[in-house]
């Protein structure tokens, strides 16, 4: 396993950006700033909370956070799993991962990691999430990173996704296009697709979706199957 908070050698993929590295010094900030839109501080932590429910977290447990940024949601996952769980955050942002050491305690590590290489065995983890990270990647890219969260997370363990919506309301959805142009081409492609299927054909069951934030954002949960 990777020792606390491993940097590894790795490789960056073709499609990767280096927009993280460029903006982490900000990246806290700037979500706080954008979260006015869902109700400030405070819906930023409920949809955060959200994921954590998704995923049936026990004390003791062991879950992975893909595309972790700078350890968020990591540092709430630990509060839930306590001292005798582990929680493990991966990015290919190594900027980010060191803002993330910030909020690093004993049941916390970090590693730079390519999601669809993840350095862990087989059914290591009870639970894995991942937040605002698929969008950013191409399609074919997407499936592989689910499908080796799939890998990862033991038989009957859950996975919870937190990503954009196309939402119905006119008004919304002309500011949402908008915003999509910012995010560019993949981003594009993520909302026209339907994640619960995605999901599914990484190999996960027993979908369950959520939609919040003015249809924007959606957290969709499934459960490995037990072979």
């Amino acid at each position: 396993m990777p020792a606390l908070s491993t940097i590894l050698d790795v490789g960056r993929p073709k499609h990767y950006r280096d927009d993280c590295d460029r903006i982490a010094f900000m990246y806290d900030p700037l979500v706080r700033s954008l979260s006015f839109f869902i109700g400030g501080k405070r819906g930023l932590r409920l949809i955060r909370t959200l994921v954590i429910d998704k995923m049936e977290i026990k004390p003791g447990s062991r879950v992975l956070d893909v595309c972790c940024g700078t350890g968020v949601l990591c540092a709430m996952i630990a509060e839930v799993v306590g001292a005798e769980g582990e929680v493990v955050g991966i990015d290919l942002s190594e900027k980010m991962l060191k803002r993330a050491e910030k909020r690093k305690n004993d049941n916390m590590r970090f590693c730079l990691s390519n999601a669809e290489e993840i350095p862990y065995e087989d059914g290591y983890f009870d639970c894995a999430s991942i937040t605002f990270g698929l969008h950013e990647m191409p399609y074919q890219v997407r499936i592989n990173v689910l499908c080796e969260m799939h890998r990862v997370v033991k038989p009957g363990g859950k996975i919870a996704v937190l990503d954009y919506s196309y939402p119905k309301n006119g008004l919304i959805r002309w500011l949402f296009n908008i915003w999509m142009f910012v995010e560019g081409k993949t981003a594009k492609d993520f909302v026209k697709r339907d994640l619960s299927s995605m999901i599914m054909d990484a190999g996960f069951d027993s979908i369950e979706k959520s939609i919040c934030a003015y249809d924007t954002v959606q957290i969709v949960s499934g459960v490995r199957v037990i072979c």
